[in-house]
């Protein structure tokens, strides 16, 4: 064949095919076969892109520094690793296979759960050709995206056709978030978010097609537990890898992606506080003289959100944990920190906006209580 073939020559190798490097390698292409034209403009556009990189780091004067990768504040998938890290250290370490998605993000730290990643929805396939040479039950784990596209078939119908006895985690939060929030078969439907009362609560347990496909398929244990809740996650992950039941065991982690509930959440608090209403939003922090600085809330959450600071204390060298503003409160670190016995140092605070008359009332009370407690 006479047509000159390019791939790999004009295009990178290895990691994200984004706007540059696809300009990069078109560039390169049209340089040999279109018309100069299309090659200036290609180079232009690029030259610009550097230029204003150069611009940018000139103004900050030193590199920001390196940011790994990572869940987005409050992301309902947080919890499960958590959850799971707790467990290794009651059963010791399985095997996990993880999957293309936002749960890939486990990873890395805090967390470095997962052991092979081979396709989108493949985690439960890829499982089958390590589980023999294991001594426990191992773990495959796949979003509901990754379910409907591939792993229905390859992993959920092939572990029952073969009487597999594995454990299945899927990550139901109702879209198929990674690659931008797209809507998917088990997606909750739009007349449910718009009758909710409370658009702050998840809704990804209104839509029940995963667990009713899950039956119609053959599966006997399965189990639904809401991700937030790290405790009972960890219980259930233990049972899991430890049950005398003998086949595939399917654990459905509910919790809507934060950032469709956020979207959701942030123009329906507008409207009620341009209307005058009472609107209450969570958040939690971190009591300065409670927290002991070991910083064992960070090894096990990796929130953005949850970092350090200066210890008040002049007598204490080690940094604090603090809550920063970007806080949703999800309140997974309370949540941490009562599965994993930690310090008791997270308070969960209620802002009050609009507040009524007799709030503002006991408020005022309040202060003057604390003002007088106070020492000099």
């Amino acid at each position: 064949m006479n047509t000159p073939l390019h791939g790999k020559d004009i295009l990178p190798g290895a990691g994200e095919y984004n706007v540059e490097a696809i300009t990069t390698g078109l560039a390169a292409f049209a340089k040999n076969y279109l018309p100069k034209q299309a090659h200036d403009q290609a180079q232009t556009w690029l030259a610009a892109l550097q230029q204003r990189r150069a611009d940018v780091a000139k103004a900050l004067g030193t590199a920001l520094p390196a940011r790994p990768p990572g869940f987005c504040i409050g992301c309902p998938e947080r919890p499960v690793f958590s959850a799971l890290k707790l467990v290794q250290q009651e059963i010791g370490d399985v095997h996990v296979a993880a999957d293309i998605g936002c749960h890939a993000l486990g990873t890395f730290e805090p967390f470095s759960t997962g052991h092979s990643i081979l396709g989108y929805g493949m985690s439960l396939a890829s499982r089958a050709g390590v589980s023999p040479m294991m001594q426990r039950r191992t773990l495959a784990i796949m979003g509901d995206g990754g379910f409907w596209h591939n792993g229905l078939l390859t992993g959920v119908q092939s572990a029952l056709f073969n009487g597999d006895d594995a454990v299945l985690l899927i990550f139901k939060n109702g879209y198929t978030s990674a690659t931008g929030t797209q809507d998917i078969i088990s997606t909750p439907l739009e007349a449910k978010k718009q009758a909710a009362s409370d658009k702050q609560t998840s809704l990804s347990h209104t839509n029940m097609t995963i667990e009713s496909t899950l039956q119609g398929l053959g599966v006997q244990w399965m189990k639904t537990v809401h991700t937030y809740e790290v405790a009972k996650v960890q219980a259930l992950l233990k049972e899991a890898f430890t049950s005398d039941f003998n086949g595939l065991k399917v654990i459905i982690a509910e919790g809507e992606c934060q950032l469709e509930r956020q979207r959701r959440i942030k123009p329906w608090i507008s409207k009620l506080l341009k209307g005058g209403k009472r609107v209450v939003r969570v958040k939690y922090g971190v009591d300065e003289d409670v927290c002991n600085g070991d910083h064992a809330c960070i090894r096990l959450s990796g929130c953005p959100t949850l970092t350090l600071k200066d210890n008040p204390d002049p007598l204490k060298v080690d940094p604090v944990a603090t809550v920063i503003d970007g806080c949703v409160g999800c309140g997974l670190c309370g949540e941490n920190a009562h599965a994993a016995t930690l310090c008791p140092s997270f308070y969960r605070a209620e802002i009050i906006q609009n507040p009524k008359p007799l709030e503002r009332m006991w408020a005022g009370l309040r202060s003057s209580m604390v003002r007088a407690l106070q020492t000099a």
